[in-house]
């Protein structure tokens, strides 16, 4: 079997990151599946340049399930979202025998990873997660790898067109019945968005003021 690469990072491609990878496709959009597939790349990046230590098929399992909680599977759900994707990433980690601690540092970086000013401080694989959702997302972070790398995550895992717009959608209408659950994370801002109430120095207004990926 050959291993296949982007920018330089391996794939993951043993039982475990197989069985994630048909399950998010059977879940998610291709939108939500080629984002995760760019963090779970930006992020290794991003521990490559700091020296971090992580799992790789932690971090692509924990990447996968980012969003889970947003599709219609959770569409009666009344907790927060990222609470619910850490819940089925646990979920798919015992059944796959992964230990506690394991099970734990994925819980939390899906957990966390739209709250500020907490993931920074965590673990390497929760740090990684969030800095690489800011990259995908707005650019953040890109001095740390090259524009080569930059180009060939994004031909291997393309952004659709209008997909800051698109991605604004589907994350709101995977909230919109549970808005209590947002205070506190980005996704307060997302709503407030879908509302066309616009916080000028919120996270919606700084991912469509962003010129990434280009």
């Amino acid at each position: 079997m050959t291993t296949r690469y982007v920018a330089g990072i391996a794939i993951p491609d043993g039982a475990m990151a197989r069985a994630a990878t048909d399950l998010m496709r059977d879940h998610q959009c291709d939108l939500l599946l080629n984002a995760a597939r760019r963090t779970f790349v930006f992020a290794s990046l991003l521990g490559q340049s700091r020296a971090l230590p992580y799992d790789p098929d932690l971090l692509f399992t924990a990447a996968l399930f980012l969003r889970i909680g947003i599709t219609r599977l959770y569409a009666r759900s009344q907790q927060r979202f990222e609470v619910d994707s850490a819940d089925a990433a646990a979920q798919f980690l015992r059944g796959h025998g992964r230990s506690w601690e394991h099970i734990a540092q994925v819980w939390d970086a899906i957990a966390l990873h739209t709250t500020p000013g907490i993931a920074p401080h965590k673990p390497p694989l929760t740090a990684l997660l969030c800095a690489a959702v800011d990259t995908d997302l707005t650019g953040a972070h890109c001095q740390c790898f090259s524009p080569a790398a930059q180009a060939r995550v994004l031909a291997t895992y393309p952004r659709e067109p209008g997909f800051k717009f698109k991605f604004l959608h589907v994350m709101a209408l995977g909230q919109v019945h549970r808005p209590q659950t947002t205070l506190g994370t980005v996704n307060a801002d997302v709503l407030s968005f879908h509302a066309h109430q616009v916080n000028a120095e919120g996270f919606c207004a700084r991912l469509l003021a962003s010129t990434w990926p280009y």
